[in-house]
């Protein structure tokens, strides 16, 4: 079993990815955890390392280990600056990273889905619109995963796709699309009903990215996805 370190145990999603790694028959063992403040040695002694906390918690830790001492971590943190950004893009150079706003397969499947059918309703003469919500505890708005879809929908002009971001209640997590046409629209959505979806798939991207033969640099959930397109098209031949 793969002895995985977590970064921002203290957080809501570090207690849910804790909670799946300690149910049984979990494909892995949590073998260190960290929070605020925690020194870092135990996280670095482990096989890969997955972080819910904050752009400054994680460039601490980079900056804290040696080139080819940091196991690959696999990032679900979000709010960075152009800034912190552009600092991670750096470190990437010298480590294995890969950073993601969402780990849930089905909004993964949402975005390949868009990417698809976004420049069709274009063409069309469609009118893309997201809005997306979230509990009343979350930070940064819109969400990374909104951002993301945005890019999804126009990659040449995201900040051109009108995004709307509520912050109620405690919702987990929904994200909608709808294409406004002249006469009719067209909606295409997620909805998380778990905030276990997270954990399990930061657990399955982390897996993953510890048996891959990896190199130096900033990966994304394409790179997991587009794997997992590759190993199912491959299987339909067989």
């Amino acid at each position: 079993m793969k002895r995985i370190g977590l970064l921002g145990a203290g957080g809501r999603m570090g207690k849910m990815v804790a909670q799946v790694l300690a149910n049984p028959g979990a494909e892995a063992t949590l073998a260190a955890s960290c929070g605020r403040g925690d020194s870092h040695d135990a996280l670095l002694a482990t096989e890969v390392i997955i972080d819910f906390s904050t752009p400054e918690a994680v460039l601490e830790l980079i900056e804290a280990a040696q080139p080819g001492k940091l196991p690959p971590l696999v990032s679900g943190t979000t709010g960075w600056s152009p800034q912190q950004s552009s600092r991670l893009k750096e470190l990437a150079w010298h480590h294995c990273l890969l950073l993601s706003a969402n780990f849930s397969t089905g909004v993964l499947a949402l975005r390949h889905i868009l990417r698809g059918a976004a420049p069709l309703l274009a063409g069309l003469g469609y009118t893309p619109v997201i809005s997306e919500t979230h509990h009343c505890h979350k930070k940064d708005a819109p969400s990374g995963t909104a951002l993301a879809l945005a890019c999804d929908i126009n990659p040449k002009n995201p900040n051109s796709v009108q995004t709307h971001a509520i912050r109620a209640g405690e919702v987990i997590g929904d994200h909608e699309v709808r294409f406004f046409g002249t006469s009719d629209t067209l909606t295409i959505g997620h909805h998380s009903a778990d905030r276990a979806i997270y954990a399990r798939g930061a657990i399955r991207t982390a897996l993953w990215l510890a048996d891959k033969p990896h190199t130096n640099g900033l990966l994304n959930m394409d790179d997991f996805f587009r794997d997992i397109l590759e190993r199912t098209q491959s299987q339909g031949k067989d």
